[in-house]
């Protein structure tokens, strides 16, 4: 299944004009990686409208189709996720059926190892790891929604909110 990092598709400059775009008093604190999951996370939705308004967005989605979909691809949705430590996300798959794929942008500006935060991906008997990624500023991983994962909180040592863009997308002709 198609698991791919990018790096260095977005500019400093841009990076830090998304990070000020989602650094906002935007979010709702509740959503879950799954159904029946007992711990919460922040997230707030981007609808096509905002992302349509806000300069920034709209010039990751512009390099996001321009690099990594093609035009192959449609926008089912599009939300930040925001883990603040304590946070216990657990491992889910975002879609079941073939044909759905996730884009992640990490969205932080600054990023130290000892924050931790990777997001895992998971062999599909969810027993072994296969993939860890380190949320350098400007990363997009971009991978088959079937792969498990899940992201790794950031640790006690950091102060901020780690944030990403999920972008959930449809194959073309699905």
């Amino acid at each position: 299944m198609r698991l791919e990092i990018y790096d260095n598709l977005v500019s400093r400059e841009l990076i830090n004009e998304i990070f000020d775009s989602i650094h906002q008093p935007i979010y709702k604190f509740g959503q879950r990686s799954k159904p029946g999951d007992m711990f919460v996370f922040w997230m707030a939705p981007i609808s096509e409208e905002f992302a349509s308004k806000v300069k920034p967005i709209n010039r990751l989605i512009e390099i996001i189709d321009d690099n990594i979909t093609k035009g192959q691809f449609d926008v089912d949705r599009m939300y930040v996720n925001g883990y603040d430590y304590g946070n216990c996300p657990t491992v889910h798959v975002d879609n079941t059926a073939e044909g759905f794929y996730t884009l992640l942008y990490y969205a932080n500006p600054e990023w130290q190892a000892d924050w931790t935060g990777e997001t895992v991906f998971y062999n599909e008997a969810q027993n072994d790891i296969i993939k860890s990624v380190y949320p350098t500023p400007g990363r997009i991983v971009f991978f088959d929604s079937r792969i498990p994962h899940s992201a790794r909180t950031p640790s006690r040592s950091c102060e901020f909110i780690r944030y990403t863009i999920a972008v959930k997308l449809i194959k073309n002709g699905r």
